[in-house]
């Protein structure tokens, strides 16, 4: 789960589409190469974190082999942001961890495993230190991510066998984090926000870090704006502090209708669209849904 940028190809898997972005850096950020979406595809994934997402499997295939070579895109190393209900995103907090990854891993294991919907044998797990003890802070803050063996294995194999190279694998939220965090440099506590028209996600970035992330499908507008603001309320009522700021990621549902709905909700805060321009050189305001793709082609280091 680290953030670091790079460039390369990033592939988004979610249930309303498939989409593919590559980048290429020119010494002074990045620019958009190619870039492709197959849509449609409600059918034909369905994320769960505890059971396999694809039932038509050839058909995968078929619909990621297309928009590879519709494309033009021929680079086989990519990196993969998958369906945030695929993943599991928690935050934890401990006085003291091993010094060992693998330990780690065993510590957060054990802290989560009565949650967990299979035993604790099928769960693949990652980590990030967010914060170490220093001042008057005195834990270690982690941000993890958890997966069902079968699930990812499935993408994997699936991708594999496309001949296609899964050099990391991350949240779709945390792809478009990756890909948006510079713009939150000056936010001292924000919550950055997705929305289409199924879903929407928020996560609460503190001093440039997540430390909060809840994601719900939504059958309309009106309950994606009560989700969103259920959201910031609940991070409010248990961490007694309230973003100032929420940043828009709009992948389909409409900023204008968002922000009327929020204000009403939620006075006092500043409400702010994002767009992959201010990122990615020379890209219009009807890409910002390939932000998943483009996020996750920033992510260099290896790791699931």
């Amino acid at each position: 789960m680290g953030f670091i940028k790079g460039s390369s190809v990033g592939l988004e898997i979610s249930q309303e589409f498939i989409s593919v972005v590559e980048l290429e850096s020119n010494g002074n950020g990045f620019a958009l190469k190619r870039y492709g979406k197959t849509e449609n595809i409600s059918s034909l994934i369905n994320p769960s974190f505890s059971a396999k997402n694809i039932a038509d499997e050839e058909k995968f295939k078929e619909a990621v082999k297309n928009l590879f070579q519709r494309n033009l895109i021929n680079t086989r190393h990519v990196s993969v942001a998958l369906p945030d209900d695929s993943v599991k995103v928690s935050f934890l907090e401990f006085e003291d961890i091993p010094k060992e990854r693998d330990k780690v891993m065993e510590l957060i294991k054990w802290n989560i495993k009565k949650a967990l919907p299979f035993p604790d044998s099928e769960a693949v797990i990652d980590f990030q230190i967010m914060e170490s003890p220093a001042g008057a802070n005195r834990l270690y803050k982690l941000a993890t991510a958890i997966m069902r063996r079968t699930v990812l294995d499935q993408y994997e194999r699936l991708l594999t066998a496309c001949q296609f190279h899964p050099d990391s694998i991350l949240p779709s939220s945390f792809a478009m984090y990756n890909l948006y965090h510079d713009n939150l440099a000056g936010a001292e506590l924000c919550a950055l926000l997705t929305a289409s028209k199924k879903k929407i996600s928020a996560t609460v970035i503190k001093d440039r870090k997540p430390c909060f992330f809840r994601n719900k499908g939504i059958d309309d507008e009106q309950q994606g704006v009560r989700e969103i603001v259920a959201s910031i309320n609940y991070y409010q009522d248990v961490y007694a502090a309230m973003p100032k700021k929420l940043y828009f990621i709009d992948l389909g549902f409409g900023f204008a209708n968002l922000k009327e709905g929020l204000e009403k909700n939620l006075e006092g805060l500043d409400i702010r669209p994002l767009r992959m321009s201010s990122v990615i050189k020379d890209v219009n305001g009807s890409l910002d849904n390939f932000s998943g793709a483009a996020g996750a082609a920033l992510r260099t280091e290896s790791g699931k």
